[in-house]
């Protein structure tokens, strides 16, 4: 899978070491530029190549891992998503953590409402950084919380991170599922690992 990944931060750092352990083509974006990343080579697998912004919002997956104010204007550089998965990693804090409001929408369909025409789903927002690389202590698998309105797409996506040691658990629609991943929503910042028994 090509995965274009938008915000080169802690998070969309994370990400793209994780999903390089697939066998996946990563193109890693940040606002200020492809060459901003250079120094950072070797951070990254060589399957993890730096493109603008430009370049990563074309992929057949796009991860959203900047800030929830910025995420909306991003994703609009696009017109048609022609159905490409869209995944919202995102919370909606502020640059200070203040919580912003979105009712009465989540916060993974105002993301939607900015991608036209993409299959969003919502995941990873609800674990700590150093947990969404996958691996456990042990044995286990990773629980990984999603959710979207698409139900081809979510199957997709689930198969895409099962062989990154993931146990995906599906939450149903983003108006449901997300609500319960969002910032207050319960699930947040929470890491679970399933033990087969």
């Amino acid at each position: 899978m090509e995965i274009g990944i938008i915000g080169a931060g802690t998070v969309g750092t994370v990400l793209a070491q994780t999903f390089a352990r697939g066998e996946n083509q990563i193109k890693l974006s940040r606002h200020s530029g492809a060459a901003s990343l250079t120094p950072r080579r070797a951070e990254f697998a060589t399957n993890v190549t730096f493109v603008e912004v430009a370049e990563a919002v074309q992929q057949p997956m796009v991860i959203i891992a900047v800030p929830f104010e910025q995420a909306p204007a991003v994703l609009r550089q696009v017109a048609d998503y022609q159905q490409r998965l869209v995944v919202d990693v995102t919370n909606q804090f502020t640059a200070d953590f203040k919580k912003i409001k979105t009712a009465p929408l989540t916060g993974s369909e105002v993301i939607a409402a900015a991608a036209t025409n993409a299959c969003v789903i919502k995941a990873f927002n609800t674990l700590p950084p150093e947990f969404m690389t996958g691996q456990v202590n042990g044995d286990g698998r990773r629980v990984l919380f999603y959710a979207g309105d698409d139900v081809a797409a979510k199957k997709e996506f689930a198969a895409l991170v099962r062989p990154l040691n993931f146990r995906p658990v599906n939450l149903g629609k983003l108006r449901h599922g997300g609500s319960v991943m969002q910032v207050g929503g319960g699930l947040g910042n929470t890491h679970f690992v399933q033990i087969e028994e």
